[in-house]
Order: structure tokens, then C-alpha cells, then sequence
């Protein structure tokens, strides 16, 4: 080979060095912007320098709505925030809830177990505002009255295992407390405290009336072997309780209660034979609705007409719906616990949350220490003929196993709110459109 050949090669070389340089010099470059897609001037000649989709800023584009990305609600075509089916409105272990309508408007209402402090959420935008700060710590149980404007938290004091429950008005909590300090977090400081009235000590369960306008409580005198159960009435109103019930067994749980009768049920466990009772203030009569069910757990209707009863079996429940009218019984082929469910206005039809599945276990009693949990989906009731109907599946939605509690209705049934008893959380179910899926 010649010099001249030589030249001329390395010639070559240098130049196509020299172009593929240039070439990756431009495509580097940020070129220009059309809307939301970039272009670049070698793009069409170089395939690797193309975008294949639109770069956009902050979202991700979906079929009729867009992501934000930051954790905001997704907001429509048109600008309105389109809220899923299943929400998870708090993950704060909650006390107690009560649902109300408010200018044509769904809200809630809970407490939180920790600080004993009261929100309210709107539901149409989900906007929480704090109504009350109680100061009051280690909140177990809150019962709402009044329609929402009062409260009783039920606490354990301080290196006590008595509990204390204190009605508290929700009216003027905030504006009694907003020239306070709380002193300490530990300990509740009865100074600090807004106003309202300690109950009795020790009080064992609790029921708020249907109306909200009172609730009826039980507590036990004398000692382990002469125990006798009192049943006061509470009536948050005029702030005052009064004596009505006396009985010499004292295990009892009330499971309705409707300003003029309580429903009361003896304890249940799998083992022991249960009764349902009901109670009339006015005369003092006790009259027995049903017994000698084995692990008896009973949900009377909003009427006190019909009743929804479980019985433990080997296999775990059966359930079964009870008339007073027609002391007619007929069996409901769902397996769940009568507190898992919840009765509509029109006393015919209760949803209730069902457990995929029933594992071995000693029921009610695994599930009320804590030592079962299920995860339930949203079941629909007839009373009248038995039949049910799957309404909603939340693992389609949602991996957090739901375990539900304290089902409540809101007042134009629209939502369906309920306690995730795993860890306590607040969740919310919009039945008007989820049920007509």
C-alpha cells in the first residue's frame, strides 16, 4: 500500500469520526416544544432521538381523569373530584362515629382513640375539620347523643384499670379550651377539662337510643359472688342519669335501645345457652323473646320487630332471622356475626359485612378477645325471605383486609360507614353507586 492510499484511508476515517460526533451533538440538544411533546430536528432521521409518547409535566393521563401523582383526589373531565367506592376516611384508630346531614349533606363524625379529639368530615369533598379537643388520652369506646353534639368517651385513667366515662357537649368543647395548655398528654387534668359530666364508675356496655336522644347503660354493685346489674338512663340533653332496671344476674349486654325499651342479651360465648330479653322502662316488665341459643348474638331491627340472631355451631355460626310478629324463624345462609351488620329505615333489609371464610376457632368469643380476624366483603339482607346478595368485594379495590365493626348508616343511606377492627381505621362504602353496580 502506498503513502498516498494511506492518506486517504485515515482521511475516511477522520471525516465519518467526525460526522457521527456532529450527529450526536444535535440530538443531544433539548429542541423545541409542541404542547407537551418535545421534538428534535434529527429525530426523523434518527430513531433513537424520537419520543415515542408525550412528555408530560406532574400527571398521568387516564381514561377521563388525570392523576395528580401528589396523592390528591382525581378530578373529572369537567373539573369535579370523582371519589372511589370504597374510601378509607381516617387511619387513626377511631372510638366511635355518628352520621348526620347537614345542608343537604353527608358528614361524619369520630373520635380518635389516641387523642380523644373530635373531627367531622364531609364526605361530598372529604374535607376533615376538628369540632372538639377533649385532652382526654387512651380513648377506648365514644358513643355519640344529641344528634351529634354530645359525646361520651370511655377511658382508662392512668395506672387504673377502671373505666371512666365522661359526656362531653360538642357545642362549645373548642371555644372552652381555646385559652388552655394542656399540661401533659399522660394524664387528664379534671381543671383542664371542658364541660360536661363524669357517669358512673366502671360503667360495662352502653347503648345510645335510635333517636340519639339518650342511652341506656349498665354497671354492677356488691361484690364477686352477690353481684347485681343496674341499668340507668342517661339523657344527654338535660345532662342527668337516672335508675329504671335492677336485676340479680348481672351479665347482661344491651343490644337496643329505643328511649322507651331496651333489648338486653346475656353475655355470649360459644359454650353458654343465650336469651334476649326486652325491657320496658314504664312498667318495668322483663319479657323473653328468645332462648337457649348456644353463643346467642342478637341485632334487632330499628322497630324491635324482627331480630338477626347467630348461633355457634362446630363449623363456626349459623344465622338466622327471628319475627316477633309471627314468631316465625328462618335461616339466612351467610355465615357472620349479627354485629357486623347494620338494619335500613325501612326494617326489611340489613347489610352486613361477611366473612370469605370461617377458619376453626371458638366464635363469638375468638373474635370479640381479638384472637380471630376475618376479612369480610359487603353483603345485602332480606329480612322478610332470607335471600342475600353480594354487593361489593373490597380486595377488588383495596390489599388492607377489612374486618368490619360498627356498621352505621348515614342518614339518607347513601354511605355505609364502618370500623376496620384489625387496627381500628375509619372506612366509608357509597352505596349509591356501589349497589347499583
Amino acid at each position: 500500500m502506498t503513502k498516498k492510499q494511506l492518506y486517504i484511508i485515515v482521511g475516511v476515517i477522520l471525516i465519518i469520526a467526525l460526522g457521527f460526533l456532529l450527529a450526536f451533538y444535535f440530538i443531544s440538544q433539548p429542541g423545541t416544544k409542541t404542547g407537551t411533546e418535545t421534538t428534535n430536528p434529527f429525530a426523523n432521521f434518527f430513531p433513537f432521538g424520537k419520543t415515542t409518547n408525550p412528555v408530560t409535566t406532574g400527571t398521568t393521563e387516564t381514561t377521563g381523569t388525570t392523576e395528580t401523582g401528589t396523592g390528591e383526589i382525581p378530578t373529572g373531565v369537567t373539573g369535579e373530584k370523582i371519589f372511589p367506592l370504597l374510601r378509607e376516611v381516617t387511619e387513626k384508630p377511631t372510638a366511635g362515629l355518628f352520621s348526620y346531614n347537614k345542608q343537604d349533606k353527608t358528614y361524619v363524625e369520630y373520635a380518635e382513640k389516641d387523642s380523644g379529639n373530635v373531627y367531622e368530615v364531609k364526605m361530598e369533598d372529604m374535607k376533615a375539620s376538628r369540632i372538639s379537643n377533649s385532652l382526654i388520652t387512651r380513648v377506648s369506646e365514644a358513643f355519640f347523643g344529641n344528634d351529634g353534639k354530645s359525646i361520651v368517651l370511655r377511658y382508662v385513667k392512668t395506672n387504673s384499670d377502671s373505666i371512666t366515662s365522661f359526656a362531653l357537649d360538642l357545642s362549645n368543647s373548642i371555644r372552652e379550651l381555646s385559652s388552655r395548655t394542656a399540661t401533659t398528654t399522660e394524664k387528664v387534668d379534671i381543671a383542664s377539662l371542658p364541660s360536661g359530666k363524669f357517669l358512673a364508675s366502671d360503667i360495662s356496655d352502653m347503648k345510645v337510643s335510635s333517636n340519639s336522644k339518650s342511652a341506656f347503660y349498665l354497671t354492677r354493685t356488691g361484690d364477686f359472688n352477690n353481684r347485681t346489674a343496674v341499668g340507668s338512663v342517661f339523657d344527654f340533653q338535660k345532662n342527668t342519669s337516672s335508675d329504671v332496671f335492677l336485676s340479680p344476674f348481672s351479665e347482661w349486654l344491651p343490644v337496643s335501645f329505643d328511649g322507651t325499651t331496651a333489648l338486653l342479651q346475656t353475655k355470649p360465648s360459644q359454650n353458654v345457652p343465650g336469651f334476649l330479653y326486652s325491657f320496658t322502662l314504664k312498667t318495668g316488665n322483663l319479657q323473653k323473646i328468645i332462648g337457649e341459643i348456644p353463643g346467642l348474638t342478637a341485632l334487632p331491627s330499628l322497630d324491635n320487630q324482627k331480630i338477626l340472631y347467630s348461633m355457634s355451631t362446630r363449623s363456626g355460626v349459623s344465622l338466622f332471622m327471628y319475627d316477633r310478629k309471627t314468631s316465625a324463624t328462618i335461616s339466612v345462609p351467610l355465615q357472620t356475626l349479627p354485629e357486623k351488620c347494620v338494619w335500613k329505615k325501612d326494617n326489611v333489609s340489613l347489610y352486613c359485612g361477611v366473612p370469605k371464610t370461617f377458619t376453626g376457632g371458638v366464635y363469638p368469643d375468638g373474635w370479640y378477645q381479638g384472637t380471630i380476624s376475618f376479612t369480610d366483603n359487603i353483603w345485602k339482607i332480606d329480612a322478610a325471605t332470607g335471600k342475600t346478595n353480594a354487593i361489593f368485594v373490597p380486595s377488588s379495590v383495596t390489599p388492607i383486609p377489612l374486618d368490619i365493626t360498627n356498621p352505621t348508616l348515614s342518614p339518607n343511606e347513601d354511605f355505609l360507614f364502618f370500623i376496620n377492627k384489625r387496627d381500628s381505621s375509619l372506612w366509608a362504602f357509597d352505596l349509591l353507586n356501589g349497589e347499583s353496580e
